[in-house]
């Protein structure tokens, strides 16, 4: 299967959409949505976004804040690392009544310890 790739319009470069490795890793976190602080898990955490289980759906390109701390073990490094995270909503969809998917990209991050 091929990925998907995008033209970058101000250049003949192509950007892989999906360029970083996905790590399965479920950890509880707060994220920053437009209703304020709130609970979600994530499903996958790659450099580049995020998978979230959530409560709720959330609009395509809303912007969310997300504070997690990184497992030393998935980072392999000797202590954990929290992350404060910027992004936007790439798409969010109900896998069934009790289960909502949401889809990051992450703008940017920040290592805080």
């Amino acid at each position: 299967m091929h990925e998907p790739v995008q033209k970058n319009v101000h250049s003949d470069s192509v950007l892989e959409l999906r360029n970083s490795v996905r790590f399965p890793v479920r950890m509880k976190v707060k994220i920053q949505t437009e209703k304020g602080e709130e609970d979600a898990e994530t499903i996958n955490v790659s450099a580049s976004g995020l998978l979230l289980a959530f409560s709720r759906t959330l609009e395509a390109g809303s912007a969310i804040e997300v504070e997690m701390i990184m497992p030393s073990a998935t980072l392999g490094t000797s202590d954990d690392v929290r992350v404060h995270c910027c992004g936007r909503v790439v798409r969010s969809y109900r896998r069934s009544p009790e289960h909502v998917e949401v889809a990051t990209v992450i703008d940017n991050y920040e290592m805080l310890s």
